[in-house]
């Protein structure tokens, strides 16, 4: 235990005598929200501005959607959205005269939104608020009838703002980036065989690779989870739900992805290599899971975004900053941990087969 101690207590003073990176990290994430707030702020901000808008439709009798008809108009005229029955009508035709800026058209087992390029912004929100009555569907319909279910309402989904949501979302995503703090001491290590020493000096595999991964962690934790989650919370309107939540997540990101990113470090011994193929496999995760677009509005199917682990965290965080909670929570910390133990323990097999880390 002393001697862990010891190789933490050295990495860390080798880590923080690279203060170019410490410096960049919160500046960046900053400058990132800060651009993608305002690139999204005419999708995300203005929903109350836009939401004053009509909506022609058909529902025929035999539409799987005709039961919750009522319901739906409802849900729509509640939040501004005009919407007018037709029968029979030619969609493009009405939208093109200007009495209907969307229609949808209902048909047996599925739908069909019409609308032109100046209305995208229209079309988006009515394609996810009937997304959502989908999910909700399926839910209700999972091993019962359609005569047994009761229908009081249909739910009212919050969506967030764009700095809300980018502040959030960029926190995230640099946290899973957390692993390039090791890069100098990989560097130094290499340059001086400082990994053939430790060997020499009966340091074993499993010391060598816990005080890496714990150097990192507490670096991830001090700089991005505290210095930077506080910078971005008091420059942006960024509301955190429920506090215990928002840091208990972000501790277990830092924790997945550290033992994520160590494995990149480990398993190559060309930095460049390790660094590129690690950015490679996060922008990957973040273009899915809505670091770069918002994963609301998103074209990308449900199974693929499955597939990130940070649409997990994304839309954990951002679903209970706007609504309180969110059911995403406990698949988010199943996902993270079965990351930490898998990559961890490639990481120990790792260490112990390479002589020279």
């Amino acid at each position: 235990m002393n001697k862990l101690l010891v190789i933490i207590k050295n990495y860390l003073k080798l880590i923080f005598r690279n203060k170019v990176m410490i410096i960049v990290v919160p500046i960046a994430t900053v400058l990132v929200v800060a651009a993608l707030a305002n690139a999204f702020h005419t999708l995300l901000d203005t929903n109350d501005d836009v939401a004053d808008f009509k909506m022609g439709y058909e529902m025929p009798a035999d539409s799987k959607y005709a039961f919750m008809e009522n319901i739906m108009m409802s849900s729509f005229e509640e939040q501004g959205v005009e919407t007018v029955e037709y029968e029979k009508a030619d969609p493009e035709e009405i939208i093109s005269k200007g009495d209907i800026d969307v229609f949808v058209t209902f048909e047996k087992d599925s739908y069909h939104i019409y609308g032109d390029d100046k209305k995208e912004l229209q079309v988006r929100i009515v394609q996810y608020v009937l997304f959502n009555v989908d999910k909700r569907m399926d839910t209700m319909f999972v091993g019962s009838s359609a005569n047994n279910v009761k229908i009081s309402s249909l739910e009212t989904i919050k969506t967030s703002e764009a700095e809300n949501y980018y502040g959030i979302i960029e926190i995230v995503y640099f946290l899973s980036l957390c692993t390039v703090f090791l890069s100098f001491i990989f560097q130094t290590e290499r340059q001086n065989s400082i990994g053939i020493r430790f060997r020499v000096g009966n340091a074993g595999s499993f010391t060598r690779y816990m005080s890496k991964y714990i150097s990192c962690l507490v670096i991830a934790i001090l700089i991005q989870v505290v210095l930077v989650s506080g910078v971005v919370l008091s420059l942006f309107d960024v509301t955190m739900g429920n506090p215990v939540v928002f840091f208990g997540i972000l501790i277990l990101t830092a924790i997945a992805f550290t033992a994520y990113g160590l494995v990149f470090f480990l398993l190559f011994n060309n930095m460049a290599v390790s660094i590129g193929l690690l950015f490679m496999t996060l922008w990957f995760a973040g273009f899915v899971g809505g670091t770069f677009e918002t994963y609301m509005y998103t074209v990308i199917t449900e199974p693929i975004k499955r597939l990130s682990p940070l649409y997990y965290v994304n839309r954990t965080l951002v679903e209970t900053s706007v609504n309180g909670s969110s059911s995403y929570l406990g698949s988010c910390i199943v996902v993270l941990s079965v990351l930490t133990v898998v990559c961890m323990l490639l990481g120990i097999i790792i260490t112990s087969r390479k002589k020279e880390v």
